[in-house]
């Protein structure tokens, strides 16, 4: 028998939960529906985004190209977006370069027609907590929008773009053939990858809607919940996990080609350091026979690419002693759109460039033209001349910086960090790697690769190794995520165990045992008349365990009262071992509240209650948290939606 226990409800109502302490029984459905051949994979990076797909019969995996004229594989995470006013709705015009071009190049009079974002991936770093379905993002011109809804017109935009290209193909297929995957960093929690989930749904990438067409104006009214609507279809990757998978087909691709010019034999333990514009992604796998085993909790920060962008932001932010370019901003508010494109042309394009080939080493020093500012700073960059390392050409408007300068302050900091994390990723994994795969877009250039392959050099001789294992970059590293997606979704089974990134559980509270609890937590039941201990936290996973690919978790709930028609149990997370309590004895939490398990239970049959137990099936072994429900009594399916990105409890039929 099973321990009975009470936790909170969205209402305040209790739950009356029958549990048997960590039952787990085996899997009987497949944790990934079957794929019918046809996958598209998204890649949606902070810095830049990329789809790559394969159809039913073809062994290949192809990628969209955003310019055909130029076989852009990847764009700039950028959107121009119009307000279509005849229509009441929203069109998105362009993507990337294209979209910062058209941008820069309109008139006064019509910036407030269209509404222009980038980067906006960097709102949901690992360091952002709060990150919830009402979390806004301003656009360029400063005007308030909901994160998940930008990402939703993103992703119908590159949905769009596979099935156009498609229809002019001997193969025109619809969204609905397809199985879709949207990439994740390995490190992000159960809210960031929620927020894609919804923002998949909002798109229609899982039906033959329209999808999203307008935004919602910003209000202290909570977005509603999404509908879940064919969730099977759609499956989030990991990235380190995407990218391991492209660099071993790739690697042993290449040594099977001629194994007497192969230096290495195909790795069977192998660390992935997939760096791209905002995060580095960390992960270490070995090769148990045909399946592949996640030795380690993904381990990585935010920093990327990105953060050499935002040093050279500092850098001219100082040289103009303009601190957030607020001068210059403010100066002419009717240009203020323009002007803020024209800082972002500098930051993102112009030093972008520059960036790329410093870091592939085909140039050693950055030259940027400030022309578009430099009229208005003329006083302050003409005084940049004694600064070591940095010199501004006045008749060109041209900024020029040293490599010294650029290896000490804008590459040095996001490097040391990343050397960091690397370290300890090594140390973690107990020095058992024998190669090391270095991808994305920052992770794949030269620079990069050098100043790590020592990092990864001097870890292994500090421990007396003689051999240091193989670093490598596979063929187009940027590629890696996306095309890596589209393998591991035709075998999401090949990634048999994952260790778990934290403690999750639910806070419950039981009859008073003053061997076994604080004093504290004590009250009185006043119903029941017995003594209870409040808050205590009831962990279904810990730290570090490895859940039983082939296995699930299951307890069983009770509706409390007989006219419940929706349960609702908070789940937590915590990073510390033997959390007693979900608060401590001041108040304050000592878990983090991560979302809620919503369980939609109308009884039609007016069955009792005591005939309403559900038992609630949870599966931790993915790349996702997922749990379904179905009653005991017949084992008719319950409606259930894991909700991590409610900013308050939410109710099921809430409007």
């Amino acid at each position: 028998m099973g321990n009975s226990y009470s936790t909170s409800t969205s209402s305040g109502r209790s739950t009356e939960v029958t549990y048997e302490r960590l039952e787990k029984i085996p899997r009987t459905e497949a944790a990934y529906r079957v794929t019918n051949g046809n996958i598209a994979a998204i890649d949606f990076g902070t810095s830049s985004i990329s789809l790559a797909y394969t159809t039913k019969g073809d062994a290949n995996v192809s990628m969209i190209s955003f310019e055909s004229s130029k076989k852009q594989e990847r764009s700039l995470n950028i959107i121009l977006c119009k307000k279509v006013a005849s229509e009441n709705k929203i069109r998105v015009e362009a993507l990337g370069d294209k979209a910062a071009t058209l941008y820069q190049k309109l008139r006064k009079e019509e910036y407030s027609e269209y509404i222009y974002f980038e980067r906006i991936k960097m709102l949901m770093r690992r360091d952002q907590k709060s990150i919830t379905r009402d979390t806004p993002v301003e656009s360029l011109s400063g005007e308030q929008y909901y994160l998940v809804e930008v990402i939703a017109f993103i992703l119908k935009y590159m949905k769009d773009l596979l099935i156009d290209h498609l229809s002019r193909t001997v193969r025109p297929l619809k969204t609905t053939d397809f199985d879709w995957v949207i990439t994740v960093p390995a490190i992000w929690d159960a809210r960031g990858k929620r927020m894609m989930r919804e923002a998949a749904y909002l798109a229609s990438l899982l039906t033959e809607s329209d999808g999203i067409v307008n935004f919602t104006p910003v209000s202290s009214s909570p977005l509603p919940l999404c509908s879940d609507v064919n969730p099977d279809k759609l499956s989030l990757a990991l990235e380190p996990e995407s990218a391991a998978l492209y660099s071993q087909k790739n690697i042993a691709s290449d040594i099977n080609k001629d194994r007497s010019l192969s230096v290495i034999n195909p790795p069977k333990k192998y660390m992935v350091i997939d760096i791209g514009g905002g995060t580095v992604d960390i992960t270490a796998h070995a090769e148990d026979g045909d399946d592949i085993i996640v030795q380690n909790i993904p381990t990585g920060n935010a920093c990327g690419g990105t953060q050499v962008n935002e040093a050279f932001s500092q850098l001219l932010q100082k040289l103009t002693k303009d601190a957030g370019y607020d001068r210059f901003l403010a100066s002419n508010a009717s240009l203020k759109p323009k002007r803020s494109a024209n800082i972002n042309m500098i930051l993102y394009t112009d030093f972008e460039g520059q960036k790329c080939l410093f870091g592939q080493e085909e140039i050693e020093g950055i030259a940027i033209d400030l022309g578009k500012i430099a009229g208005f700073y003329d006083k302050e960059l003409k005084e940049v001349q004694g600064m070591e390392g940095i010199e501004y050409e006045c008749d060109s408007s041209t900024l020029y910086i040293n490599k010294d300068f650029v290896e000490s302050h804008l590459f040095g900091p996001v490097i040391s960090d990343i050397k960091k994390c690397l370290n300890e990723a090594i140390a973690d994994n107990g020095y058992e790697a024998d190669a090391f795969y270095l991808v994305g877009g920052f992770g794949g250039c030269k620079y990069v690769y050098k100043k790590l392959k020592e990092v990864i050099e001097n870890a292994y001789a500090s421990q007396g190794r003689d051999q240091c294992p193989s670093v490598l970059t596979p063929i187009e590293p940027h590629l890696a995520v996306a095309q890596g997606a589209v393998l591991w979704r035709k075998n999401p089974e090949i990634i048999k165990l994952r260790k778990s990134d934290a403690t999750y559980g639910i806070a419950i509270f039981v009859p008073f045992d003053k061997a076994q609890h604080d004093k504290h937590y004590k009250y009185l039941h006043e119903e029941e008349r017995i003594y209870r201990c409040d808050s205590i936290f009831f962990p279904f996973l810990k730290r570090s365990e490895t859940p039983d690919y082939n296995e699930v978790m299951v307890t069983s709930l009770i509706p409390h009262n007989q006219s419940d028609k929706e349960v609702c149990v908070k789940i937590f997370s915590t990073s510390e071992p033997d959390v007693q309590y979900v608060v401590d004895k001041n108040g304050q939490s000592t878990v983090r509240e991560i979302g809620q398990l919503l369980l939609h239970v109308p009884n039609p049959q007016k069955l009792p209650k005591s005939q309403r137990k559900i038992d609630v099936i949870m599966d931790f072994s993915g790349t996702e948290i997922q749990a379904k429900a179905k009653y005991r009594v017949d084992e008719s399916e319950v409606k259930t939606v894991c909700d991590f990105l409610s900013a308050q409890p939410w109710r099921l039929g809430q409007k």
